[in-house]
């Protein structure tokens, strides 16, 4: 993508600094080692499963449309996911 000068548009959402790793492995498209790159930048707070899903739908690889902010997956989008899953997993009945 470019913007309206001409320049290439950022995969990388305003304010966020993926990681070197990160950045190597969605360039080659290893998403699986992107997203580790990811949970790994999430300090703890999300799972590799929750980076997983991030990294595919900032790839825009999801099945239910997802608007992200760049192409390369924040921790912020991970968290995201996990704060979805949470309230799924929530609302299950357990009996």
């Amino acid at each position: 993508m470019t913007t309206s000068s001409g320049t290439p548009e950022s995969p990388v959402k305003d304010g966020d600094s993926p990681s070197l790793r990160q950045k190597l492995h969605w360039a080659t498209g290893d998403r699986d080692e992107e997203a580790k790159a990811l949970a790994d930048r999430s300090d703890g707070e999300v799972s590799e499963q929750d980076a997983k899903v991030a990294v595919n739908r900032a790839h825009g690889d999801s099945p239910e449309p997802v608007r992200t902010d760049g192409s390369i997956a924040s921790p912020e989008d991970a968290e995201e996911v996990r704060d979805e899953r949470v309230g799924t997993d929530s609302t299950r009945d357990t009996r």
